[in-house]
């Protein structure tokens, strides 16, 4: 069985990235992630069209009840701040698909192509 690898990076409409409030935030939701799924790991990300890298939070998927766990965990940190969005990325035969999930409304279609294609992939 193989699996999916999401990067996830949170961002903020309200704090700017380096502020302590903002960096406790995402602290947060990264130990809510790993409470509620395993295979969480924080790495610094090569940023396309950027020389840099961006911390960002990678989500070993294996299985549907862990993606089912983790879109739940995202979903009630999104709701607790509305000026909250995450982006979500992943590659899919060579060639990368981002969603973004933000706090003023989750796109229901962009989260049932996520799951289908993680089910495809675990299925394999």
């Amino acid at each position: 069985m193989s699996g999916v690898d999401i990067t996830l990076q949170a961002h903020s409409d309200k704090f700017d990235p380096d502020d302590e409030k903002w960096l406790a935030q995402e602290a947060e939701l990264l130990a809510d992630l790993r409470s509620e799924v395993e295979g969480v790991r924080r790495e610094m990300v090569a940023s396309p069209g950027d020389k840099g890298f961006v911390d960002s939070i990678i989500m070993a998927v294996v299985s549907g009840g862990a993606l089912s766990a983790a879109l739940t965990c995202l979903q009630a940190w999104l709701s607790r701040d509305r000026t909250r969005r995450i982006e979500l990325a992943w590659t899919v035969d060579g060639r990368e698909e981002k969603i973004v999930l933000s706090g003023t409304g989750i796109d229901k279609d962009a989260l049932d192509r996520l799951t289908q294609l993680v089910q495809a992939r675990l299925e394999r």
